[in-house]
């Protein structure tokens, strides 16, 4: 029996683009024929079952109500996002 199960509603979508690992990308085409739905609603429902099992990150999404997505990135990641925007722009960062 599949873990994820097909969609029963369909919520509004935004685009993001990410860099998949060849592997993992093959595994999840893979699982999406299985599951006979698309790549797209895969991801989204590892994300959903994935992060509703982090107690961590719900306890810091309770402390942090304010937080949104379209945040200005920091953190040790905001580094590579910026990179990874200035690539896109066709400009590459210096080493």
């Amino acid at each position: 029996m599949p873990i994820i199960r097909a969609r029963t509603n369909r919520a509004r979508s935004v685009r993001h683009i990410c860099r998949l690992r060849e592997p993992s990308r093959d595994a999840l085409v893979l699982y999406a024929r299985f599951v006979g739905d698309t790549v797209d609603y895969v991801v989204n429902q590892l994300i959903e079952t994935t992060l509703a099992k982090d107690r961590d990150f719900l306890a810091w999404r309770a402390a942090h109500p304010d937080q949104t997505a379209a945040a200005t990135p920091r953190g040790p990641l905001a580094a590579t996002r910026e990179a990874d925007a200035a690539i896109v722009r066709g400009h590459r960062c210096a080493d």
